[in-house]
C-alpha cells in the first residue's frame, strides 16, 4: 500500500520542474539508481524511483505532537515517500531504501473510523514545538539561543513563533498577505541569502510596541534623543547581555578529538565560544535538550548594519581551501578527504602525513591550533600530499590556507579578502540576535546614559576579538566603536543640517574672535592712558549716578547665572559629539556623568528662558526699561562712534567718543 501523502511542495522536484520520483521512474531518462548519472547534482547516485519524492508536509507544522524524530527516522533511511506518515503517527514503516530494501506500511486501525477517513487535531497557528523541530540546533550553534522562558521575555510572556513571524491573513506586508499565503514573515539577516526578496515582512518591535498589538507594552522613552532610534535597533539595547554561547570560531583546520562527538565525521569542526575558550557544541547538544542549554552570560558585539546598529554573532572561520588561477573566489575541498587525512594521521602519525604532527596547541587551552608559519605550511603541504594521493589534478590550482580575510600559500604572505564592515570573512556568516529579549529594566539605559557614555562602558569600548591566533596562539582585539561605524570624530552633516551647523560653528567663530579682540584693544588703550584717567578722576566732581536699577541687576545676574551653567554643563555635554573617543568618554562620564550634566544644561535653559521673558516683559511695562529699549535702538551716531573708538583703540584718537548712557 502506497503511504498517505499530506501535501505537495518544491521539495518534490528537480530544477527542471519535473518530479523526481516520476522523471527516474521513467526509462527515457536513463536515470540509473545509485550511479553518477553525468554529475547531475539533481540524480547524482540518487534512488529517486525507490524513496519517492520528499513531499511538503503541512502536518508537521500543524499537527500537535507530530513525531519529528519518526519523520527524521524515515529520511537517514532514505525513505522519502513514507516520512509524512511516520510522523504525522499513521502507522509503522518497516523496511529501508537505504538498505536496499523495499518499505511497507503497518498502518494503526485505531487512527482511522469506520469509513477509512482520520480526524486529527489539526491547529491554525503552529505551535513553538513544532518550530523548533527545524530551527532549534541552528539557532543555538549560530545564535546563542535557547527559545527558552528563562532568557526570552516574549517567550516568558506566551508569544508564538508565527506571532512575529506572520503568514497568510496575519500578515500586514502586500508581499506575503493573502489567504493560504504560506510565505512565511522573515527578517533581515547578513549572514542569509534565502529569499532576500522577503527581507522584513515579519513584525518588527514597533509594529507591536508602538500599538499595543498582542497588548504589548507601549513605552515612553523618556529623554532618549530621537538619533538613537533612528540609528541604533531596538534589540540593541533590550539584549545588553546574551545568555547562551554561540559559536565565535568555527576552526575546520585541525582534528577535533574532544568526547561525544557524533558522527565522528564532525572531529573535523572545532568550536570557540565568544569567551575565545573551546567549545564541544557537538558534545554540549548530546547532553542538554531544547530550551535546557547551559547559561553563559557575555556581551552581544554591535554592528552597523544597513545604518543601524545590530546586536550580531560574527562567525571567525579558519580553513584550507583551493585557489584557482583566474577565477574568483575560494574553492573548499570535500571535507570528508579532510577528515579521512586528518583520521589515518592519526591512527599512525609516524606513517600518514608526518608533518602535521608540527602543529601544536601554543595557548594551553586543550585546542592545537594553526597559527605558526610552519605549521601553515606542513598543513597546506599534507592536503596536497592528500590530493595527489587521491588523483585530483592540481593544474592552475593552488592550495592556501584560509584564516578569516585573508589567505597565504606559504604562512608567511598574506592576500587580503574583501569584505564587509560587519563581518570577519564573506566566507563567514554574520547572525543578528533577535530573540532572549530581556526585560525593560535590565535594558541599556534604564540606569542612565552613563551605561552607555561612559569610559566605563562596553557599548564603545567593549573588546571585540580581531583575530584568534597571533604567533603565541592568543588573540588580538579591536574597540567595539570601530563596527559601529565610529572613528572618534564629530558626527559630519549634510544638506541644509550640515550648511546650519557651518553657519552657526563660524558665527560662534567671529563672535568669541571679535569679543577677544575688542578686550585686547580696550586693555592696551586703557593703560596707555591710566594717567590721564587718574588726573581726569581727580578733578572730576563728587557725586553718585544709578546706572543700573534693581531691576538691570537682577536680568544681569540671571544672565550670567544661565551662561555658567550652560557653559559648564556644555563642556562636559561636549564629548557626546565624538562617539568612540576615549578623552570624549572620559568627559560625558565624570563629575556626575552625562545624566547630571543633562539636567544641569536644562537648568541653564530654563534661567535664560526666564530671563528673555524678564526682560521682555520689563521693557515693554517699565517706564526705564521703554527708555533703555528706545536708547539701544541703533541710529547714525553709533556708526561714526564705532570708527572713533576703533582709531581711540590703536592711538590714532586723543579722545574716547562719548557714547551717552552705554558707555
Amino acid at each position: 500500500m502506497r503511504p498517505l501523502p499530506s501535501g505537495r511542495g518544491c521539495l518534490e522536484y528537480d530544477r527542471n520542474g519535473n518530479r523526481y520520483d516520476q522523471f527516474a521512474e521513467n526509462p527515457k531518462n536513463a536515470i540509473i539508481p545509485g550511479e553518477t548519472n553525468g554529475l547531475d547534482g539533481d540524480y547524482f547516485k540518487s534512488d529517486w524511483a525507490k524513496s519517492g519524492a520528499m513531499e511538503a508536509d503541512c502536518l508537521m507544522c500543524h499537527l500537535k505532537e507530530y513525531d519529528n524524530d519518526a519523520r527524521m527516522k524515515q529520511i537517514s533511511a532514505l525513505n522519502f515517500r513514507w516520512a509524512a506518515t511516520a510522523g504525522a503517527g499513521f502507522g509503522e514503516v518497516v523496511g529501508s531504501v537505504a538498505k536496499k530494501e523495499t518499505p511497507l506500511v503497518e498502518y494503526d486501525p485505531a487512527r482511522f473510523g469506520p469509513d477509512g477517513t482520520v480526524t486529527l487535531p489539526v491547529m491554525r497557528k503552529p505551535l513553538n514545538e513544532n518550530c523548533l523541530f527545524c530551527h532549534h540546533e541552528s539557532g543555538w550553534k549560530k545564535r546563542g539561543q535557547s527559545f527558552s522562558k528563562r532568557t526570552d521575555v516574549h517567550m516568558r510572556a506566551g508569544l508564538l513563533c508565527v506571532d512575529c513571524h506572520v503568514t497568510g491573513r496575519e500578515a500586514t506586508d502586500k508581499r506575503i498577505y493573502g489567504r493560504e499565503e504560506h510565505q512565511i514573515g522573515k527578517g533581515d539577516d547578513p549572514g542569509d541569502f534565502v529569499r532576500d526578496d522577503l527581507d522584513n515582512t515579519m513584525r518588527a518591535c514597533e509594529d507591536c510596541h508602538d500599538k499595543g498589538i498582542l497588548n504589548a507594552p507601549i513605552p515612553k522613552h523618556k529623554g532618549f534623543p530621537p538619533s538613537h532610534f533612528e540609528h541604533i535597533a531596538c534589540r540593541t539595547c533590550h539584549m545588553p547581555w546574551h545568555q547562551v554561547k554561540a559559536a565565535l570560531i568555527q576552526d575546520a583546520s585541525v582534528f577535533n578529538t574532544s568526547p561525544r562527538i557524533e558522527p565522528p565525521s564532525k572531529r573535523i569542526w572545532s568550536f570557540y565560544g565568544p569567551d575565545m575558550k573551546p567549545w564541544n557544541y557537538y558534545g554540549f547538544a548530546l547532553g542538554y535538550p531544547e530550551g535546557d542549554q547551559p547559561l553563559t552570560q557575555y556581551r552581544p558585539v554591535h554592528a552597523l548594519y544597513k545604518g543601524k546598529i545590530y546586536p550580531v554573532n560574527r562567525v571567525y572561520t579558519r580553513w584550507v581551501g583551493i585557489k584557482t588561477d583566474s577565477q574568483p573566489g575560494i574553492d573548499m575541498p570535500h571535507m570528508t578527504d579532510i577528515f579521512m587525512m586528518w583520521k589515518t594521521h592519526m591512527d599512525d602519525p609516524n606513517k600518514n602525513y608526518p608533518l602535521l604532527s608540527m602543529i601544536n596547541d601554543d595557548n594551553k587551552d586543550g585546542y592545537p591550533e594553526v597559527n605558526r608559519p610552519e605549521e601553515i605550511r606542513a598543513l597546506i603541504d599534507s592536503v596536497v600530499a592528500m590530493l595527489k594521493k587521491k588523483g585530483e589534478s592540481l593544474g592552475g590550482k593552488t592550495v592556501v590556507f584560509v584564516d578569516g580575510d585573508r589567505y597565504t600559500a606559504d604562512g608567511s604572505t598574506w592576500t587580503d579578502i574583501p569584505k564587509k564592515p560587519y563581518e570577519y570573512s564573506p566566507y563567514g556568516s554574520v547572525f543578528k540576535y533577535s530573540h532572549d529579549i530581556c526585560p525593560a529594566k535590565n535594558a541599556l539605559g534604564a540606569k542612565g546614559c552613563t551605561d552607555c557614555h561612559s569610559d566605563k562602558s562596553d557599548f564603545f569600548f567593549g573588546k571585540v576579538m580581531k583575530q584568534p591566533f597571533d604567533a603565541n596562539g592568543t588573540p588580538t582585539y579591536e574597540p567595539q566603536y570601530k563596527l559601529m561605524g565610529y572613528d572618534g570624530h564629530a558626527r559630519r552633516y549634510a544638506g541644509m543640517a550640515g550648511a546650519t551647523a557651518a553657519f552657526f560653528k563660524w558665527l560662534a567663530i567671529i563672535v568669541l574672535a571679535g569679543l577677544f579682540i575688542h578686550i585686547l584693544l580696550d586693555f592696551f588703550a586703557r593703560r596707555r592712558d591710566i594717567k590721564k584717567r587718574k588726573d581726569m578722576d581727580a578733578q572730576d566732581m563728587a557725586g553718585e549716578y544709578q546706572r543700573f536699577n534693581s531691576n538691570f541687576l537682577a536680568q544681569h545676574l540671571l544672565l550670567a547665572v544661565s551662561v555658567i551653567l550652560l557653559s559648564v554643563s556644555g563642556v562636559f555635554l561636549w564629548g557626546l559629539r565624538y562617539p568612540g573617543a576615549h578623552w570624549a568618554a572620559v568627559l560625558t562620564g565624570a563629575a556626575g556623568g552625562i545624566d547630571f550634566w543633562r539636567l544641569v544644561h536644562r537648568a541653564g535653559g530654563l534661567v535664560l528662558t526666564f530671563t528673555c521673558f524678564y526682560h521682555l516683559v520689563y521693557c515693554l511695562v517699565h517706564p526705564e526699561g521703554r527708555r533703555d529699549f528706545i536708547l539701544m535702538l541703533p541710529r547714525a551716531k553709533d556708526v561714526a562712534d564705532f570708527f572713533k573708538n576703533l582709531a581711540w583703540f590703536v592711538g590714532l584718537a586723543k579722545e574716547r567718543p562719548q557714547f551717552g548712557r552705554f558707555s
